[in-house]
């Protein structure tokens, strides 16, 4: 089969097309498919007109100048007809909503080609138009593209059972809806051996040299829960105030972030070190000891399907997050990782109090969180979903051409 698929932003800093497109594409890849990848790098300009190969999936960067309005009406179609022109058997469009969600509506209104979509966060009222400061004429249009674009698609994925639901509450017949959840990246399964060595060169780079270290590592957008980590290190200040937290990351949230660090009292226990090339993700992870992803509980972060979280378990590392969405899909709370209640700074403290003290605990969840992570969720094992989705999609358009 010959699959396309429509990406929403560039391959980084943001993760939907680095973290769950492409590790799709290449599992099917191996199945015996042939995929490409189109992405408008709207968020980062220095990608525009960039195309490569990657373990046998073509990824190619359509070229933009600037992130203005004509691009954005622009940019998908021309997504559009590359897509067409490639000749696919279906097209897989990530997100409803932006240039991705703009190029599956003009691929419904002028072409056949069958059309999947997967929708990964809960986009419209009641999710980021909630959080994000888009104009309002903005969010209207988000919101509609939300609904008509899961209403008129031979198919939808969704990465969680919160979407699912949603995209049952559109109208959509519940036949057509395929639960995919996030799975590992496989370099973790032949990701080196961090050193000894090279793991305390980064301790001592960052200036925490044998401290207790709890890590965040990802993009940090407005909303984030992340106020809970800093809540938590203050609460952990007479405990255990050799901890350190790294916040590596950027995003339209980072500066409330630090600012929030510096009011409470904690910004000589918090690092942020900035954006972590994905070459120095491991080496970073390897020099934790937990790994934290908090979370209120809130329609957002039942709707997600944290790959932090996933690609925490699958580098073999501890994970602290919330009791709330797909987490308690993939953690065994007290097994392969910690569940604490959502928006409680307090809990999450006694959490990393008493992972941080215990080392040899750390290390034993993680290799329970890397076990369980490869065995449930891993691509090559579940890629026959995705062909399901795709099978849906391709029987409803020959209905439709009939």
């Amino acid at each position: 089969m010959n699959v396309v698929m429509i990406g929403p932003f560039a391959f980084t800093p943001k993760g939907t097309v680095s973290v769950r497109a492409f590790l799709i594409a290449r599992a099917l890849v191996r199945a015996g498919h042939q995929v490409s990848i189109l992405i408008p790098p709207y968020d980062n300009l220095a990608e525009s007109g960039r195309t490569w190969e990657q373990d046998g999936v073509c990824l190619e960067n359509l070229i933009i100048r600037r992130n203005d309005t004509w691009h954005q009406l622009v940019v998908p179609l021309r997504m559009a007809r590359r897509a067409v022109e490639l000749r696919p058997d279906l097209v897989h469009v990530f997100k409803p909503i932006g240039y991705s969600g703009l190029a599956g509506i003009y691929l419904r209104w002028f072409s056949r080609r069958p059309l999947v979509l997967d929708t990964d966060d809960w986009e419209g009222t009641g999710g980021w138009n909630d959080v994000n400061p888009y104009p309002a004429l903005w969010k209207r249009f988000f919101d509609w593209q939300e609904r008509w674009l899961a209403r008129h698609a031979d198919a939808v994925t969704v990465v969680s059972r919160t979407l699912q639901t949603q995209v049952w509450g559109f109208g959509v017949d519940p036949a057509r809806v395929v639960y995919l959840p996030n799975g590992p990246d496989d370099r973790w399964r032949h990701a080196s051996e961090v050193s000894e060595e090279e793991k305390a060169a980064l301790r001592a780079q960052l200036g925490v040299g044998e401290s207790p270290l709890a890590l965040f590592l990802g993009n940090i957008p407005h909303g984030t829960d992340l106020d809970l980590a800093l809540e938590a290190m203050a609460r952990l200040r007479d405990q255990l105030p050799e901890a350190r937290l790294v916040i590596a990351g950027v995003g339209d949230g980072l500066p409330d972030l630090q600012r929030h660090a510096q009011a409470i009292g904690v910004a000589d226990r918090v690092l942020f070190p900035g954006w972590i090339e994905p070459e120095q993700v491991p080496l970073y992870l390897a020099a934790a000891d937990v790994v934290i992803n908090p979370y209120r509980d809130t329609l957002i972060n039942r709707a997600k399907c944290a790959a932090k979280v996933v690609g925490a378990m699958a580098a073999g590392k501890a994970v602290i997050t919330s009791r709330v969405g797909e987490n308690l899909t993939y953690i065994e709370d007290g097994q392969s990782g910690l569940l604490t209640e959502p928006g409680d700074s307090e809990d999450l403290a006694r959490a990393m109090l008493a992972v941080l003290s215990d080392r040899s605990w750390a290390r034993r969840l993680g290799q329970n969180a890397q076990r369980r992570i490869w065995e449930k969720f891993d691509w090559d094992v579940r890629i026959g979903e995705v062909e399901r989705a795709y099978r849906i999609a391709l029987e409803r358009a020959g209905r439709h051409k009939g």
